[in-house]
């Protein structure tokens, strides 16, 4: 019936949305139930062969995959080789081609070039015979990054270049439009010296991956042109594409390497010989992280292999075991095993006992401590909402109350100046007490401003922050994503921990140079505050009433704040928070 194969099929969609969101054990659940729904449509004989053949491939190539970025190389062979099998006996020539070409990717991740360019080049033949275009284009695009490591600069450039006259006629598939660019960039630069070319391929790929909002993409575009500056000898131009870059993604170990190398470069040929060693420096802790990383993810692959083979010995064990006791059970008759299976039964029960009371202990303790959690939630939130309210009665009360007195005070001021005859002296003293009204209204309307901004209120958190930062000469801020309107309390929030930070940065750090950005998706907002100050131990307990309350804010909004701080080099502050949109007005 074709229920089954819309189930199979089905469950096999699903596993690859929960592979696509990293959830592999999930996504390894429901490959299993399409198989086990293949294998009844196999028993009962219900479709034709083709089609139970065309599901189970694509099943296999779904499992292969998961592999394949797991770097589970053995295993994503077994199953792609597995599909292809499927596919190749049932002449499925659209498959073939897939099929070769994730074969070919996974030997390019090992860093088998000649077997990823053979895979790949089987893809190519059977996409050129058989007219599939846009899967010929992503061939092509492939063979280019492989030729282009193999340095063959003029196949990586005519492959590039015919994958991108396809996209633009289909107009589709912007990854791998940004890839060819990027590959082409690479090929002028390094296999033709062609710089200009070069930056025009490069100028191009940027704006591809500012359109596609990857902040990885971005930060590998910005690291290209800083390698075309410094072949320039533009080192000023280099180092800030490099800085630009690790501002916008400094997660990525490896790419990290590159920007380092990048400022290093670019600082020996600027003369900056202390800056030079300095990230120097960063780039030697750079590569001990990635060295370190790549051991952790090495070992974490021998404890699977040892840990597999204990549970098979265990296996053998048991299952020795099993034969023995079966003989003397056999000899021993019906009474022993009657008695055996007694004692197994009060043992399971009193086992099962035991485990249902040690959840319901454990399961009451979550409870009790979720209780507790949202209590204190609760608490704070009422705290931070009194604390938003009293700072807007306060700035309404010194703007509309204080600021209109002495309004009025300084216009009956000024009619009696104009009004009365005094002497040089007097009229002197006079002015100085009208300087000081009007500092008395500056200095009031500067405190109303910082209790609740009025842009804040009017314009919201991106310009609001901007004004703040626009006051002070040695903040740069800058904002990445979306600037719709938020929940006015976080708007709130978010700007008084941005004031405060930046003020611990001038105060207490001496901070030269501070740097604060904001970056929003659709779900969550990330703002992060460096700075180049002092700095201070963060393994100590040194934290003021100023971090604490930040943290407490933080807390109560469902956030998480990260603080890295060097003696001597400075503090970075990541804050994340999962976005509250504007709540809908109420009915009248």
């Amino acid at each position: 019936m074709d229920s089954l194969y819309i189930v199979a099929d089905l469950y096999n969609c699903l596993g690859v949305a929960y592979d696509y969101a990293s959830k592999v054990d999930s996504a390894m659940l429901y490959f299993e139930k399409a198989l086990e729904t293949v294998t009844r449509m196999e028993e009962e004989n219900i479709e034709q062969h083709a089609r139970i053949a065309k599901i189970k491939g694509f099943i296999y190539g779904s499992i292969a995959n998961v592999h394949s970025i797991q770097r589970k190389t053995n295993e994503a062979f077994e199953y792609y080789f597995m599909a292809l099998k499927l596919f190749e006996q049932y002449q499925i020539s659209y498959e073939i081609a897939n099929i070769f070409g994730n074969i070919g990717v996974t030997y390019y991740d090992i860093h088998n070039y000649e077997q990823a360019e053979l895979y790949l080049q089987k893809k190519e033949k059977i996409c050129r015979d058989n007219g599939y275009e846009t899967n010929l284009a992503n061939a092509l695009t492939g063979l280019s990054i492989v030729y282009q490591f193999k340095k063959d600069y003029t196949n990586a450039r005519m492959a590039a270049e015919e994958a991108i006259l396809i996209l633009e006629k289909y107009d589709t598939n912007p990854a791998d439009m940004l890839v060819c660019h990027m590959c082409l960039s690479e090929v002028y630069l390094h296999g033709h010296g062609n710089d200009v070319k070069a930056m025009e391929y490069a100028a191009i790929a940027l704006k591809e991956a500012e359109e596609m909002k990857i902040p990885l993409e971005i930060c590998r575009v910005l690291m290209q042109q800083s390698y075309i500056y410094l072949f320039r000898k533009n080192y000023a131009a280099a180092e800030k594409s490099a800085l630009q870059a690790l501002q916008i993604d400094s997660i990525h170990l490896a790419t990290n390497q590159d920007l380092y190398e990048c400022i290093v470069k670019a600082n020996i040929g600027l003369g900056n010989t202390d800056k030079a060693y300095a990230y120097f420096d960063r780039f030697k802790q750079s590569q001990i992280a990635y060295a370190n990383e790549n051991f952790q993810k090495q070992l974490t692959e021998m404890e699977v292999k040892y840990e597999t083979g204990k549970k098979e010995l265990r296996i053998t064990t048991l299952e020795d075991i099993s034969r023995r006791r079966l003989w003397l059970l056999l000899s021993g008759g019906v009474i022993f095993l009657l008695g055996l299976a007694t004692l197994f039964l009060l043992w399971r029960w009193t086992v099962q006992k035991k485990r249902f009371a040690e959840k319901q202990q454990q399961l009451a303790d979550r409870q009790i401590k979720q209780l507790e959690q949202e209590k204190q939630l609760v608490a704070t939130q009422a705290i931070l909402d009194g604390e938003v309210q009293e700072r807007t009665r306060l700035a309404r009360d010194l703007h509309d109350g204080l600021g209109s007195i002495l309004a009025a005070a300084k216009y009956n001021f000024a009619d009696i100046k104009k009004t009365s005859e005094q002497k040089p002296a007097d009229m002197e003293r006079f002015d100085r007490a009208m300087c000081l009204l009007d500092d008395s209204m500056r200095e009031m309307r500067h405190i109303a401003h910082h209790l609740m901004p009025e842009s804040l209120s009017r314009f919201g958190l991106k310009q609001s922050i901007s004004d703040f930062c626009d006051n002070i000469p040695c903040v740069n801020f800058s904002y990445y994503g979306d600037d719709n309107r938020l929940d006015p309390k976080q708007e709130v929030m978010i700007y008084h921990i941005t004031h405060e930070l930046v003020n611990n940065a001038l105060k207490h750090a001496k901070a030269l140079h501070i740097l604060v950005q904001i970056v929003r998706d659709v779900d969550h907002i990330f703002l992060t505050i460096q700075d180049d100050g002092c700095g201070f131990e963060t393994n100590r307990q040194t934290e003021g009433m100023g971090l604490k309350n930040i943290h407490n804010r933080i807390i109560a909004y469902n956030g998480n704040v990260d603080i890295h701080s060097v003696v001597g080099e400075g503090t970075e502050v990541n804050v994340k928070l999962k976005v509250i949109p504007i709540s809908p007005s109420p009915n009248p």
